[in-house]
């Protein structure tokens, strides 16, 4: 190779496999779009603080003072409800749960079993590609997808590569949890064993699996919304997360939703939103997520939720029979087709009879 060749390469580095995967997700955004604005208040300077019950965002040198998030969520044994296999006990509330990880051999060593270079190191012998969110609102409206290795995330992680990010990516992959090692490494616990729509898993009304990995570089994280048919759990691996949840009758305004027709910006990220978000209303619930802690969230409920730290958690969703009665009339407001397709679905299980009537 010559002089000029090298000069060439150094002038015109090869992209990074996360390079190659913003233009597929954004093919009309440049790559530096993605990157801080030079004009923008450096967010390393932004220090994001975890610890047992509270986070900090402290922005002193920027000029914005600090903003304190308090943990008010209570933790419950989640054996309280090793015998209702329907859920039907579950609060209504977002809660934590603990104590329901500890025969899973993802969490035989907390703090590096599943860690993004544990899933590196354990899929490094396959092609494995998992797929990507989040990423600036151009990226977030986009319906085009990016695919990386988990080594590759890994990368994007530990090598400062995220750091230059406005808003990182992270993982967001159903078909791993599918996979051969993930598979016999996490048991559903039984309060969540038994799914209402399960029997119509695989349908054109729910075509994607239940089960999704999440694995989160410090500041990425989940945008505002809500799963208005299905409850959620998610039990945190490694890291730490925060939570905002919100319940349905909030007033629209708390939600900082960018919802107009003549707005091009999407949704906030969820650093922006906590950063933005002003005084919550007393209904909201906050949440310090440590690991082995497992977060139940009720159908209905908005939620945002921030990676304090590198984080690692599988998200589950499903529908509680207790909840059909309510979740059912709505749907068939909005979707008939939907609606009726699942109750047939349903009168054939059997177990769901006394929670169809009238329907």
């Amino acid at each position: 190779m010559t002089t000029a060749d090298v000069s060439a390469c150094n002038n015109h580095p090869v992209p990074s496999a996360i390079d190659r995967a913003k233009k597929s997700i954004a093919p009309g955004a440049e790559l530096n779009e993605w990157l801080f604005s030079p004009t923008d208040v450096r967010r390393d300077d932004i220090i994001i603080i975890g610890n047992q019950s509270s986070v900090i965002f402290d922005d002193t040198d920027g000029g914005g003072g600090q903003r304190v998030f308090h943990d008010n969520v209570d933790r419950v044994p989640g054996s309280s409800f090793q015998h209702d296999s329907h859920g039907d006990s579950l609060p209504r509330v977002p809660t934590v749960l603990t104590g329901l990880l500890e025969d899973w051999p993802a969490f035989s060593n907390p703090g590096t079993t599943w860690s993004a270079e544990d899933l590196a190191a354990r899929t490094a012998a396959t092609t494995t590609r998992v797929s990507l969110d989040g990423g600036p609102s151009f990226a977030r409206n986009s319906m085009c997808q990016g695919r990386v290795t988990l080594d590759e995330y890994r990368l994007y992680c530990e090598s400062g590569e995220a750091s230059k990010d406005a808003v990182p990516l992270y993982v967001f992959d159903p078909d791993i949890m599918r996979s051969a090692f993930a598979s016999d490494e996490f048991s559903i616990p039984e309060c969540f064993s038994v799914d209402a729509m399960a029997c119509i898993d695989g349908t054109e009304y729910r075509p994607l699996p239940p089960a999704w990995l999440l694995v989160g570089v410090k500041r990425s994280g989940t945008p505002i919304h809500d799963h208005p048919l299905t409850v959620a759990w998610n039990a945190l691996l490694v890291g730490c997360k925060l939570w905002c949840c919100l319940p349905p009758d909030v007033d629209e305004s708390a939600l900082l939703l960018n919802l107009h027709e003549d707005e091009e910006e999407f949704d906030l990220s969820a650093l922006e939103w906590f950063r933005q978000c002003g005084e919550l209303p007393e209904s909201a619930k906050i949440i310090v997520q440590r690991p082995g802690e497992v977060v139940y969230l009720p159908d209905g409920w908005f939620h945002v939720v921030l990676n304090v730290e590198t984080s690692s958690a599988i998200s589950v969703s499903l529908a509680l029979r207790r909840d059909l009665p309510t979740v059912l009339p709505l749907l068939m407001e909005t979707d008939k087709d939907f609606a009726t397709f699942w109750i047939k679905r349903l009168n054939c299980q059997g177990d769901f009879d006394d929670y169809l009537q009238n329907l």
